[in-house]
């Protein structure tokens, strides 16, 4: 026998789970750079500190808009598929939370919102329930992923993690949801004051993105130990 040992390959299932995470982080990559391009490029059209994302599709950088979010959309049935093969523990409400996300995400995409205090259109009445969907379904399904993987001791450390992540996202959506109340009480909508919902919109954008970028780590990190 020789002295020297050979690396064992990975498990075909995890490395096919390797492929999948890693087409999810290109996918969130290529979302968030988007995102950078809008910011930089319409910042004459889109305030990012009063006006949501969701504003971009009003500006000359529709098609930029649509590709963001549907990039990260492919990105989390990516993700499902890579944390499946992976072992870790995908339920069937997981998998139904993650795909109101994604479908919220997609809606979004080719059913544009109004400027704010406009008169609301049926375009924007979908945009603004598939957000709502969007918003509450995906910190719910990491959630209950976190609840599933703290029962198996291989992943309570991811479980302790992602826990934690899905609390800070809860906290940054009701600082959101707050921020939107001077528009929806205001008489007629028409609203003209402080806002800062574009900058709190961002912020759970942010932690959305560690929801989903901790999940896809685990699943890399998993493919390494397995070799």
């Amino acid at each position: 026998m020789s002295s020297v040992e050979t690396l064992r390959p990975a498990p075909p299932a995890q490395g096919n789970a390797r492929a999948w995470a890693t087409a999810a982080v290109a996918c969130f990559g290529l979302s968030v750079v988007t995102a950078l391009v809008l910011h930089v490029t319409q910042a004459a059209d889109v305030d990012p500190v009063r006006q949501v994302i969701s504003d971009y599709a009003l500006s000359p950088a529709a098609a930029g808009f649509a590709f963001c979010v549907l990039t990260l959309a492919t990105g989390t049935g990516f993700l499902v598929v890579g944390l499946a093969r992976a072992g870790l523990p995908v339920t069937r409400p997981v998998v139904a939370l993650a795909g109101c996300w994604g479908a919220g995400l997609t809606l979004c995409a080719f059913f544009p919102t109004i400027p704010t205090g406009a008169p609301m259109t049926f375009s924007a009445e979908v945009h603004r329930f598939a957000g709502l969907v969007l918003f509450v379904s995906l910190p719910a399904a990491a959630g209950l992923l976190a609840r599933g993987a703290a029962n198996h001791p291989a992943h309570r450390g991811f479980a302790v993690r992602l826990r934690r992540h899905t609390r800070w996202a809860w906290a940054a959506l009701a600082v959101f949801l707050l921020s939107q109340l001077p528009v929806l009480l205001a008489p007629s909508r028409g609203f003209d004051g402080p806002l800062f919902q574009g900058l709190a919109e961002r912020l759970v954008f942010v932690g959305y993105l560690v929801l989903l970028g901790e999940p896809a780590l685990a699943v890399l990190r998993s493919g390494r130990k397995s070799c």
